[in-house]
């Protein structure tokens, strides 16, 4: 109990000095999530924005499960059907348990708004999503 007491007046600072200085950092450091959009842009102007972090917001007018290409995508195509679209979004099979409801018949005809990185596939902008939380429906 003596040595206890002995090292008390040297632990607790020490602690306070630690906890004090996690409390600053917690309020200057403040990462940014990777997937907070930089733009909200229409479906039409995804093409102009290759490798930015967008919401990228349209209607779908085509929607396709291909489980006979490998890895099973779904494809939400926007603008006009697949092949003339001017923005897709892909969803992999891997990902699809984390819908209730298979998303080419849940945003089939939809105006939605994806969140992500925007990629371009054979001269045509897209975002891979693989998390319900990154497509919202769009109330006008």
């Amino acid at each position: 109990m003596k040595n206890l007491r002995k090292w008390i007046p040297l632990v607790f600072p020490a602690i306070v000095i630690v906890l004090l200085a996690g409390l600053l950092l917690s309020r200057v450091y403040r990462p940014v999530p990777a997937d907070v959009p930089q733009v909200t842009i229409d479906s039409s102007q995804a093409a102009g924005h290759i490798g930015i972090t967008a919401e990228v917001c349209g209607r779908v007018t085509s929607a396709d499960f291909a489980p006979q290409i490998g890895g099973e995508p779904t494809f939400l195509n926007f603008g006009e059907p697949f092949p003339r679209h001017h923005f897709a979004v892909v969803i992999w099979g891997e990902s699809l348990h984390r819908w209730d409801v298979p998303p080419h018949r849940l945003y089939a005809d939809r105006d939605i708004c994806v969140t992500g990185t925007i990629r371009e596939h054979r001269d045509k902008p897209q975002i891979v999503v693989s998390d319900p939380g990154n497509i919202r429906f769009r109330i006008r």
